[in-house]
């Protein structure tokens, strides 16, 4: 039986002009997730990590606590594990909050800036799955010049790569192997409601309660992944609960 932990990435640079690099509390909670690995003596002999910044980044300073340190050739980077383009899920659902100083500009006007991005992140992600299914309903029409295809990538699409990255992990993976995949809350989700088939009206409720360097626990017995942890964050509590954010 292996063990396979889902990790969500530290804390990134929101409001900032680039969001996919680690604040300097994202690096904290990185390396203190290596710590609590560590304290409970689990030692990867295998890595995956996709291949944005903010990714490689947790990796680095998570893997760089444990003892002992993690051999180069244990380290595999994977394209199918990056988050999907949120940045561009908001800007077509709100053209108007396309560039972050804009967004910016929008928070600091909320009662709530947190509250309001995550209502206004909701709004966005369900029309990107409502646009999605709508055009795969109607791929067959010819009249196609009322669809707006200005998303980087269909929810349809995200949905099937997050598919084929739990699938190599079930082809590659042996009996016995402990692997750390360092991704993002929504591949989470993703990964998640696949794994449990929850419908994906759901993804949302997943995704809003992730916090950063959260933990998912899946276990591979038998070429079949079961769920046994989702979200672990209880390294956070106590006098570390200033490490512990959702966004």
């Amino acid at each position: 039986m292996a063990n396979i932990y889902l990790i969500r990435h530290g804390q990134a640079s929101f409001g900032a002009n680039n969001y996919d690099n680690l604040s300097s509390l994202g690096h904290s909670q990185a390396r203190h997730l290596g710590e609590y690995f560590n304290q409970r003596l689990i030692q990867p002999n295998h890595v995956i990590c996709g291949n944005m910044t903010r990714h490689q980044q947790t990796r680095d300073a998570c893997l760089s606590t444990l003892s002992p340190l993690l051999l180069n050739e244990s380290l595999q980077i994977s394209t199918l594990w990056n988050e999907f383009d949120h940045e561009n899920v908001i800007a077509v659902y709100r053209p108007d909050l396309a560039n972050p100083e804009a967004m910016k500009h929008y928070l600091q006007q909320q009662a709530s800036p947190t509250r309001a991005f995550i209502e206004l992140f909701s709004q966005a992600i369900e029309q990107w799955q409502q646009q999605s299914n709508y055009a795969n309903d109607n791929d067959n029409d010819n009249d196609n010049d009322n669809y707006n295809y200005n998303y980087n990538e269909s929810w349809q699409h995200f949905t099937q790569r997050v598919s084929q990255g739990l699938q190599q992990l079930i082809e590659q993976t042996n009996d016995n192997d402990t692997v750390f995949v360092f991704t993002s809350g929504g591949v989470i989700s993703a990964a998640i409601m696949q794994i449990l088939s929850v419908p994906e009206g759901q993804f949302f409720n997943i995704n809003k309660q992730l916090v950063n360097c959260g933990v998912s626990q899946l276990q591979l017995k038998r070429q079949r992944l079961s769920l046994i942890t989702l979200n672990e964050h209880s390294f956070f509590d106590g006098e570390q609960r200033h490490l512990c954010s959702l966004i």
